[in-house]
C-alpha cells in the first residue's frame, strides 16, 4: 500500500505547507465552491436542500426550488469569484 502511505504523507504535510504559502488556502476554498456549484447546476440535491433549517426551507419554498438553485447558484459562484480573486491579488 505504497500509495497510501504517500497520500498519508501528503495529508500530513499539507497544514505546514499551507501555513507557509497561506494564499494558496484560497484555491482550496475555490475548489470546494467549484464542488458546490457543479452540484447546484447538476441538480444533486444534497448540495441545495437544507433539512432542518428554517431559512433555507423558507427561501426553498417562497422561490420554488429552480430559482431558489439559480440564485444559490449565483451566490456560490460570487463566492468562488471572490475567492480566486483574493488568490490572484495577495500574490
Amino acid at each position: 500500500m505504497e500509495w497510501y502511505d504517500k497520500i498519508s504523507e501528503f495529508m500530513e504535510g499539507l497544514p505546514e505547507w499551507l501555513q507557509a504559502h497561506p494564499r494558496y488556502g484560497y484555491l482550496v476554498v475555490a475548489g470546494i465552491l467549484l464542488l458546490w456549484l457543479v452540484g447546484i447546476v447538476c441538480g444533486w440535491r444534497w448540495t441545495y436542500s437544507r433539512p432542518g433549517s428554517w431559512e433555507g426551507n423558507f427561501w426553498m419554498g417562497t422561490l420554488g426550488e429552480r430559482s431558489y438553485r439559480f440564485w444559490l447558484g449565483l451566490t456560490v459562484a460570487v463566492a468562488t469569484g471572490c475567492s480566486l480573486l483574493l488568490f490572484f491579488v495577495t500574490g
